[in-house]
């Protein structure tokens, strides 16, 4: 990742988010051996049949007990990151015991935003933060799930699935990839789950646009590796990790949060990443 980045990020943004990877990583090694996953058969068959995420297909089943002890660690270690928010993320504390886990985690699974919206609202808690506190604690299960997938996915290309912005595996809309060093090829990046798949290089991902002339990249000075693809079709953009230049790989979870001036660079420009035209319901 370059060392040099063209806007100045908030004081402690980055530090806050390499500590939240950082204990999701932890949390993922707990759960290897208390998360039991029946992996399926042939996994690209059934995501190429269904269209749909494979978690939806085959189902996670998530201990509740574990999960909510999951997310009171995280609660306890935003509101020791975040002091300034502590007072919200304690209302959420005092209402933990009251959830009904089981339904809390199939909603959070089948990313159903309108239930924990209107749970935050009766709750009178901030939507964002709600699901910002849910979601995180329900990341370290998706990615225990996902990692017995990776290879599978790897070995098949773009062909097997017909959504590049969506992920295969657990449904999340995915705004970053990365162009590998050896070969150029694009693996798009799910910072939920962390899986990767490939999709065509040369390719809109929103609209599939594949006109010459109508794929372009943008880069800023003093960061050749971080590139912003624009389709002159659809007007939509997708984030870049280059690894050409460098010849090395980075962090894709943190690459994809410290590039925020990329996106503010294509809004500036009338550009859309289409965060809104695509619903799992």
């Amino acid at each position: 990742m370059p060392s040099k980045i063209p806007v100045q990020l908030p004081s402690g943004y980055m530090e806050f988010f390499s500590s939240l990877e950082s204990w999701q990583n932890e949390q993922q090694i707990k759960l290897q051996a208390a998360v039991d996953v029946e992996k399926a058969e042939e996994p690209q068959r059934k995501i190429a049949k269904h269209r749909r995420p494979l978690i939806i297909t085959t189902g996670l089943q998530i201990d509740p007990v574990l999960y909510r002890q999951v997310l009171d660690d995280l609660l306890v270690f935003l509101i020791k990151q975040r002091p300034d928010i502590a007072s919200n993320l304690e209302i959420i504390q005092k209402e933990v015991p009251d959830f009904n886990f089981p339904v809390l985690i199939a909603r959070l699974i089948e990313q159903d935003m309108d239930y924990l919206e209107q749970l935050a609202h009766s709750l009178k808690i901030s939507p964002e933060l709600f699901i910002f506190a849910l979601d995180h604690a329900i990341r370290p299960f998706l990615r225990v799930y996902a990692a017995h997938y990776q290879a599978d996915i790897l070995e098949h290309t773009y062909q097997n699935w017909d959504l590049p912005t969506i992920c295969p595996i657990c449904g999340s809309r995915s705004h970053f990839s990365r162009l590998r060093a050896e070969d150029g090829r694009r693996f798009m990046f799910c910072d939920r789950c962390f899986i990767e798949w490939e999709t065509r290089y040369l390719e809109c991902v929103h609209c599939g646009n594949d006109e010459p002339g109508k794929i372009n990249y943008i880069s800023v000075e003093n960061d050749t590796s971080n590139q912003l693809y624009t389709c002159e079709k659809c007007r939509g953009y997708l984030k870049t990790y280059d690894e050409r230049p460098s010849g090395l790989p980075t962090d894709l979870f943190l690459a994809n949060i410290q590039t925020i001036y990329l996106d503010l660079l294509a809004e500036e420009k009338g550009y859309s990443n289409h965060n809104n035209d695509w619903s799992n319901k």
